[in-house]
């Protein structure tokens, strides 16, 4: 009985969870890109059939807290190809940051969109948080007559290039992050070999945008990177 009540709420948390992304995805966050030129950039990439509205209490919080004074929010439509999205998103970015570390928050599919830009496109990203990203694929894109839904594809071409050049992230911090919840998106898949593997058992797909401990490992993933970046610039 507990068991059926415990998985009732799990259900009920996901579904708020859609419907706060229903009326978030018209509300547009503010970007800042006012800071200092060469300070870091944190980009956040929304999945399908979503928006950058999304992101808006994330956002807001890593700005109030200093983790991510500086924004750009990447909005595409569900059209087109990863491969499309990643080049306009490496015009983003080489449009309003130049110089500087690059470190992005991802959900979905706008963790491959974000693995295209730097893995195939040569695109800056000194850490990458992937929230829910099939990595491998999921079969609820299958029959989907979009081209998106074919890159999502379980053995897709976009995959299989994306794994043959997964070295190309060795000089980036990446985290992947499972919603133990996630009817979309397998464990299996969601997990990045090579990557920080962070389990939150209690979220869903849509839910774990919003799940303060994912909020707080992306803290920690960005900490981890400019480490990371002070001990290269260190070394002789």
């Amino acid at each position: 009985m507990a068991l059926d009540l415990k998985a009732r709420l799990d259900v009920l948390r996901e579904v708020a969870s859609v419907a706060r992304q229903g009326w978030l995805i018209p509300q547009m966050p503010r970007e800042n890109l006012r800071d200092e030129e060469h300070g870091a950039l944190v980009v956040f990439v929304h999945g399908i059939f979503a928006s950058a509205g999304v992101w808006r209490p994330m956002a807001q919080h890593m700005a109030v807290t200093g983790v991510a004074p500086r924004q750009l929010h990447f909005n595409f439509a569900p059209l087109g190809s990863v491969a499309h999205h990643a080049e306009r998103l490496a015009r983003e970015v080489e449009r309003v940051h130049p110089h500087g570390p690059v470190k992005i928050v991802a959900h979905s599919l706008g963790g491959l969109i974000s693995r295209y830009y730097a893995q195939i496109l040569g695109g800056r990203m000194d850490a990458l948080v992937a929230m829910g990203t099939p990595h491998l694929g999921t079969a609820a894109a299958r029959g989907w007559p979009i081209e998106l839904a074919r890159d999502l594809s379980p053995n897709s071409a976009l995959l299989k290039r994306l794994e043959a050049t997964r070295d190309r992230l060795d000089h980036s911090t990446v985290m992947s992050i499972v919603a133990g919840l996630d009817v979309l998106v397998p464990a299996e898949s969601a997990r990045l070999p090579g990557s920080l593997v962070v389990d939150i058992p209690w979220v869903g797909h849509h839910g774990v945008i919003y799940d303060r401990v994912a909020w707080a490992k992306t803290r920690e993933a960005f900490q981890a990177a400019r480490a990371r970046l002070a001990a290269a610039a260190a070394a002789p």
